[in-house]
């Protein structure tokens, strides 16, 4: 008995992957609509742009490369804060010294028009809060 329900499972896997293997060959030879169709005669027009073949010694003209759309990539927009480092007023730039957990960096930002007025009130050591949009501060303020 033990042997019959051993010989009974065996066959029953055999047949189930000789039945995955006969769904696998049915999808592979089974035809698309596309390929049923006949082909298409060549169109005078196709048959006007044929070129003769170039002498041997000629050189192939170079591929035009396709000029690719270049996409502009996305302005981030985030807030920030640290101590300053170094100010320049006269170049509206910034340096930053920011200390985090896993480590401490220093960021150079550009002020922008708008936020150059808050510029006067703020010195080296000051700490502060800024917006940045790319790497130009939108906006400034002294944390007191």
């Amino acid at each position: 008995m033990k042997r019959l329900s051993i010989v009974l499972v065996g066959l029953i896997f055999v047949l189930s992957m000789a039945g995955l293997a006969f769904a696998q060959e049915k999808a592979k030879t089974g035809k698309s609509p596309e390929a049923t169709k006949p082909a298409e005669p060549a169109k005078p027009a196709e048959a006007a742009n044929v070129q003769a073949p170039k002498p041997e010694g000629a050189k192939p003209e170079a591929a035009k490369p396709e000029v690719a759309k270049k996409e502009k990539p996305k302005v981030v927009k985030y807030r920030m804060g640290g101590i300053v480092v170094a100010l320049d007023s006269a170049a509206r730039k910034i340096t930053i010294k920011q200390n985090k957990v896993r480590g401490e960096r220093k960021v150079v930002l550009t002020v922008n028009k708008k936020a150059a007025k808050n510029l006067a009130g703020i010195k080296v050591g000051d700490e502060v809060n800024v917006g940045v949009t790319g790497k130009v501060i939108t906006s400034l303020q002294k944390v007191s």
